[in-house]
C-alpha cells in the first residue's frame, strides 16, 4: 500500500491497522461518497470530488477506470497517482487526481450514520417526497433556490449541472430567494429533479470534460442539455440568449425568457 498524505483524513496507522489485510464486504454510494464496508469493522470513505479517479489493473494488465480520467490511464501509477492498493487477487486499485480535491477517510462502521445523518434524502429514493422536500427547501428561506439545491442537507448528491438542468425544466430562475417560490413553483422542482436525473442515469451522466462510468464509458447527458455550459448560444425552447452568471460561488446557466 503507498499512500500520500495529501488524501487522506485518517491516520496512515489507522490504514496499516484496518485496511491492510481487510476483506471488502460490499460497496455501495450515499450522495457523492463512495462507501467500502470492510472486515476489519470500519467503513472506507472515498470522495472523487472534481478531479478524482479509480483505477483497477489486473494481474495480467486489464485496466478499468471510472471517475474523470487523465491522458494514459493505462499508466498508472503516475505523477497525479497518490494511493496505491495492492489487491490479493494480483491486481493493484490506483486513485488519482489531478486537482488533489479528494479524499479517503476511514471510520468505524458504527459511526457510519452519525457520518452520514446531515445529508438529506436521495433524490430517486421513496423518501424523497414533495412534503420532505417543501420542509428542508423551507430551512433555507432567504437563500436563492440555486445555492439551496446546491446544499446537500436538502438534496443529497445533486451539483451544478443538475441544478441548472432542473431549474430549467422547472422553469424557475436560479437567483430566486426560496421564499418567493409558489406551491405549484416547489412542486414544479421537485418534479423536476426526479425527471432530470432519471435522464441522466439513463445516459450514463455527462461527460463534458473527463468524466467517464466504472465501465470507462462516456456519458452522453452532455449531447441532451438544455441551458448548462451554453452561455451566449440560442435556447433550445424559445431561441433568446442564454445566460451565464455565478451564484454560490459556482456558474450558473439559465434563460431569462423561459425562466421566471
Amino acid at each position: 500500500m503507498l499512500l500520500y498524505w495529501v488524501c487522506q483524513r485518517s491516520p496512515l496507522k489507522l490504514y496499516k491497522t484496518k485496511l491492510v489485510g481487510a476483506t471488502i464486504l460490499s460497496v455501495k454510494r450515499r450522495a457523492k461518497l463512495l462507501l467500502f464496508e470492510l472486515s476489519s469493522d470500519y467503513v472506507l470513505i472515498i470522495h472523487l470530488k472534481m478531479t478524482g479517479q479509480l483505477v483497477w489493473r489486473s494481474q495480467v494488465g486489464k485496466v478499468r477506470s471510472g471517475g474523470h480520467p487523465i491522458q494514459g490511464v493505462d499508466q498508472v501509477p503516475n505523477k497525479f497517482t497518490y494511493i496505491t492498493l495492492k489487491l490479493s487477487s494480483g491486481g493493484k486499485l490506483f486513485f488519482n487526481d489531478v486537482r488533489q480535491f479528494g479524499y479517503w477517510q476511514l471510520i468505524p462502521k458504527r459511526d457510519l450514520l452519525r457520518q452520514l445523518q446531515h445529508y438529506g434524502p436521495e433524490p430517486l429514493a421513496r423518501n424523497f417526497s414533495l412534503n420532505e422536500f417543501s420542509r428542508l427547501l423551507g430551512r433555507h428561506a432567504n437563500t436563492t433556490i440555486k445555492s439551496a439545491l446546491l446544499n446537500q442537507t436538502v438534496v443529497a448528491g445533486l451539483g451544478n449541472i443538475y441544478v441548472d438542468e432542473t431549474l430549467f425544466a422547472a422553469r424557475v430562475r436560479p437567483i430566486r430567494k426560496v421564499s418567493s417560490l409558489k406551491n405549484k413553483e416547489t412542486m414544479a422542482i421537485h418534479q423536476a429533479i426526479i425527471k432530470i436525473l432519471k435522464k441522466a442515469v439513463a445516459a450514463r451522466g455527462t461527460s463534458f470534460n473527463t468524466y467517464v462510468d466504472a465501465k470507462g464509458r462516456s456519458g452522453s447527458y452532455w449531447r441532451v442539455r438544455y441551458v448548462y455550459g451554453r452561455p451566449g448560444q440560442k435556447c433550445l425552447k424559445c431561441g433568446q440568449v442564454i445566460k451565464r452568471t455565478i451564484i454560490a460561488g459556482r456558474g450558473t446557466h439559465y434563460c431569462a425568457s423561459c425562466q421566471k
